[in-house]
């Protein structure tokens, strides 16, 4: 058997046809990955396309008629509804420390938890109002404009300067992405969901941002000096020993290779996402919390069950 250039150059094409349309599909999954808004955006196309097939089937003339203007521009409407999403990624295609993501190293990751821990110890301690946000795989990209741009290495001195009562940067958000502030004062979408009074405009904040994004966001309340996190819709109260190896179990890399092939890692994770979000966001909470035993929270607010727990038991 005779093998060609021709042949050659045509198993060549092929192969990078092949992996063109992988990574669109890759970076496609990744719009929609760990994002609430978009996993139910997502999921509303889906369910379109289903009925239009069902309503072609079934000779539905009335019903095929009005999902086909629509499917006709679907293509406008998904870039309008997913506008900042892709402006997001097409900015990353021109950082290619932002499409692999932050180069920080375990150390380095290791020293900004041990700096950030000790400033939310220090302002829970003086009862120092804070919000602090961790990026995570979601971009806060579009977050990070609405404050006062910064490129500053996390030290709990910066951070209690921050938010120190009466500096102009105190009233709002820090953004942290990889081991750097990216950010101060940026503004966060409050939550619409109702929460406890004696939680506040921060907390209410930090839920918000955490139902859109998969970000880490911590709470110092000025009123009561308890620290909480915000994932997921949920708030969790913790000690400083609590909030440090939480940090440490979710950031830093682990050094065991993942079972199973990482090159159709992404798609199986954000296949799992889109079928079973709510059930995964709460099978995640409790293996984090099961993580390590010593971390005990205080209290729990499960705002997609409206209830409030303290230590696994309803108040």
């Amino acid at each position: 058997m005779n093998i060609t250039l021709s042949d050659i150059s045509l198993l060549l094409r092929l192969i990078l046809d092949i992996l063109v349309v992988w990574a669109l599909i890759y970076y496609a999954l990744r719009i929609v990955r760990n994002n609430t808004r978009t996993i139910q955006i997502t999921k509303g196309i889906l369910f379109i396309i289903i009925a239009q097939g069902l309503s072609t089937l079934l000779g539905l003339n009335a019903l095929s008629f009005l999902i086909s203007i629509f499917v006709n521009w679907g293509v406008v409407v998904i870039v309008i509804i997913f506008q900042p999403e892709i402006r997001a990624m097409l900015e990353k295609f021109g950082k290619s420390s932002s499409i692999l993501g932050a180069n920080v190293s375990k150390e380095e990751q290791i020293n900004m938890i041990e700096e950030l821990v000790r400033a939310c110890e220090q302002m829970s301690k003086t009862k120092t109002g804070a919000l602090i946000s961790i990026q995570r795989n979601s971009s806060m990209e579009d977050y990070v404009h609405t404050g006062i741009e910064m490129d500053s290495v996390v030290s709990s001195e910066l951070l209690g300067t921050i938010f120190q009562y009466g500096t102009p940067m105190h009233d709002g958000a820090v953004i942290i992405i990889g081991n750097k502030i990216a950010c101060a004062a940026a503004y966060f979408p409050p939550t619409t969901k109702d929460l406890p009074s004696k939680y506040g405009a921060r907390h209410r904040a930090a839920v918000g941002i955490s139902e859109i994004t998969d970000s880490i966001t911590i709470i110092v309340s000025e009123e009561t000096g308890n620290i909480s996190v915000a994932m997921n819709g949920q708030l969790t109260q913790y000690k400083p020993e609590g909030l440090s190896r939480l940090l440490r179990n979710l950031l830093v890399p682990d050094t065991e290779k993942p079972t199973g092939s990482p090159l159709f890692r992404p798609i199986i994770d954000t296949a799992k996402s889109l079928g079973f979000n709510r059930s995964r966001r709460q099978s995640e909470t409790r293996k984090q919390q099961n993580v390590d035993e010593r971390i005990q929270p205080l209290e729990i607010v499960d705002l997609t069950r409206q209830g409030v727990n303290t230590h696994g038991k309803a108040k």
